[in-house]
């Protein structure tokens, strides 16, 4: 390991001390000059490291990645690229999926996205300082996906992370996977399967992840759609991130035991409500019922009267009563 990724790690796991040149100089065996060449190679990169007379360096959490920070959280081993600017993680790792065949998780993670995307498509607003924008890809244990048994407990994930570091918050999910606080959208996710090729088989599991976390400025058109989880960033996004990679292979090794689902049935804001479903060129008009044990919406039906669960489709509009 590098000299100023060792500095870097010392300052990670005591971002609420000062380290004196001295100390590292001591404790890393290097020259107090070469101490401060590397804290001004740090603070080059993007961190914010304050220097303090007579108390000496302390690292202030923000948002500049570190692939082996987050490494250095996980209890599993996984695979960790970190950009700058990227168009769209998943863009970028289903191209890599496309050449490589991973044996193990692969996150890629970036500070700002260029042409994120989120269902059919659509754009997610991605500034940088403001957001976790992160993909994982989870190589498959069977071919029997469940997708929406896996898409709901993703979000359970996500949702129990939020809370986590945003305690005074509260949040709900919109069938299937998007999290709100209040009436506004704050987390986007995506899951996707890639294929084999020769095989035509699925291979991996792709699951896309954009969270608001202290976003404060929306182009006009999101601004009464989208919100920010909160106002201050609550750790270190490399501590945000390992905390989220680690929650979602945890997830993905038990999602089938249907152990999320009474999470996310609490926290389900369309229940007892008369929404709109749209699946295919088919749009459903009924009342929420609730979710079933694979993940499904069901819907009782305002024409016909008919209960139905669904597993694919948008909720366009919602009625409260």
């Amino acid at each position: 390991m590098d000299k100023k990724q060792t500095i870097l790690n010392e300052l990670f796991e005591h971002q609420n001390q000062y380290f004196s040149g001295d100390q590292l100089a001591q404790k890393l065996h290097m020259s107090r000059t070469m101490i401060w060449k590397y804290i001004k190679a740090l603070q080059e990169d993007g961190f914010e490291i304050e220097s303090k007379k007579s108390a000496g360096y302390r690292l202030v959490k923000g948002y500049t990645l570190n692939a082996t920070l987050i490494k250095n959280r996980l209890n599993d081993t996984v695979d960790v690229q970190t950009f700058k600017t990227i168009d769209s993680t998943n863009t970028y790792l289903k191209n890599y999926l496309s050449q490589n065949v991973l044996n193990r998780p692969l996150a890629i993670i970036a500070e700002q996205q260029t042409a994120g995307y989120g269902k059919y498509k659509r754009e997610f607003y991605s500034p940088d300082h403001g957001g976790l924008y992160l993909s994982l890809s989870l190589p498959l244990v069977d071919q029997n996906i469940d997708p929406s048994l896996l898409t709901t407990s993703v979000a359970v994930g996500v949702m129990q992370m939020l809370q986590k570091y945003f305690p005074k918050q509260s949040f709900s999910v919109k069938w299937v996977n998007d999290i709100y606080k209040g009436n506004k959208k704050i987390v986007g996710i995506l899951t996707e399967a890639t294929t084999d090729l020769e095989s035509f088989s699925p291979s991996d599991v792709v699951i896309g992840i954009g969270i608001n976390l202290t976003t404060e400025k929306f182009p006009a058109e999101l601004k009464d759609k989208v919100a920010a989880a909160g106002k201050i960033l609550p750790a270190d996004i490399n501590e945000i991130a390992a905390d989220l990679i680690q929650r979602l292979i945890k997830i993905y090794s038990d999602y089938k035991t249907g152990k999320y689902l009474d999470f996310y049935r609490m926290h389900l804001n369309l229940l007892d409500n008369v929404v709109t479903l749209q699946v295919g060129n088919k749009k459903i008009k009924g009342k929420v019922l609730g979710i079933n044990d694979q993940g499904g919406l069901i819907i009782e039906d305002n024409k016909t009267g008919d209960v139905k669960a669904y597993y694919s489709g948008e909720v366009q509009k919602v009625l409260h009563e």
